[in-house]
């Protein structure tokens, strides 16, 4: 059997903590990746308020961390009171983190222009990454960065070029073959420049359309980047499903609604939507008008993800 580990952010299917944590048990694992608990960003808590209002009920259901998937670095690259303010998060997010025994704290490189200079934009960022890791310097904590649309680490070359420049153990990569595609960034290139630096991978799966669909039937490459992960690099990490449920489940119905009038007057926004969605119909045996809970999109994530890793592990023998 593999030593990958499967966690989530389970809040995709409710911000409700105990709905988590029944989900994580039903599926059989015991991690969890927290963003919203109980309506809350995990960023807005104190380590008193963890300790006395989420602690307990992880401790019920016997739940972990996998990591912390914090929004720190999710803020204006020159807003230094926002800055600040999050430097307040990540200390806090530290303590959370020791409770918890977790490993990891989740960031980003900032919101930044896309018409701008990003090579003036990369000595700020890295100064500020750095004061980032000032928080966590003397733990054991390490810092994630994901890349993501929006922000100077966006596409497989800046994150490289940040990964080189900071290069501190407590600073490493975090992959989402979803978030490369709406940058559009090959993620099988992506994977093969930065595979030996990323040590934790996000689990979500985009068509060519930039919409989420689930794993397997976008263009994230996963069947080959999990057959290689499994087979040849024998990896041992986490990976942290992350379908966005909210399209499908939320958007599906009232698009199919608007679609008629919608393809009329060439809105083409709903058009594409509509095209993806129905395109997901068939592919998973969804009748038309069935509702899809954010529930379900979450197990179809996680089937798939075990699947593929099955798959994977039964070519060894």
């Amino acid at each position: 059997m593999s030593d990958i580990k499967i966690s989530g952010f389970y809040d995709e299917a409710s911000g409700d903590l105990r709905t988590q944590c029944e989900l994580i048990k039903k599926l059989g694992e015991h991690y969890l990746c927290p963003r919203v608990v109980n309506g809350k960003n995990i960023s807005a808590y104190t380590v008193e308020e963890f300790e006395k209002d989420v602690k307990p009920v992880l401790d019920e259901y016997g739940i972990k961390f996998s990591s912390i998937g914090s929004p720190i670095g999710k803020v204006g690259l020159y807003d230094e009171e926002g800055y600040q303010a999050q430097i307040k998060k990540l200390q806090e997010l530290v303590k959370i983190a020791k409770v918890m025994d977790c490993k990891y704290i989740r960031i980003f490189s900032f919101r930044v222009d896309k018409k701008g200079d990003y090579d003036a934009y990369f000595p700020e960022v890295v100064k500020k990454l750095r004061g980032y890791l000032d928080v966590v310097k003397g733990t054991d904590i390490v810092l994630l960065h994901e890349n993501e649309k929006g922000i100077y680490g966006d596409v497989p070359d800046r994150v490289m070029k940040l990964y080189k420049e900071i290069n501190d153990p407590q600073f490493q990569l975090c992959f989402d073959a979803s978030n490369y595609i709406q940058c559009d960034a090959d993620p099988k290139q992506a994977y093969e420049m930065l595979k030996d630096y990323v040590v934790y991978y996000h689990i979500k799966d985009c068509s060519k359309e930039k919409v989420e669909v689930p794993i397997g039937h976008g263009e994230g490459n996963y069947e080959n980047m999990i057959h290689d992960l499994v087979v040849n690099r024998h990896y041992k990490g986490f990976m942290t499903l992350e379908p966005h449920t909210g399209k499908y489940a939320v958007a599906r119905k009232p698009i199919r609604f608007l679609f008629p009038i919608a393809a009329l007057i060439k809105v083409e926004h709903i058009n594409m939507w509509h095209k993806v969605f129905a395109r997901v119909d068939k592919e998973m045996g969804v009748p038309k008008w069935k509702t899809v809970t954010r529930e379900e999109i979450v197990i179809w994530q996680y089937n798939g993800l075990t699947k593929m890793i099955a798959d994977a592990e039964a070519s060894i023998k």
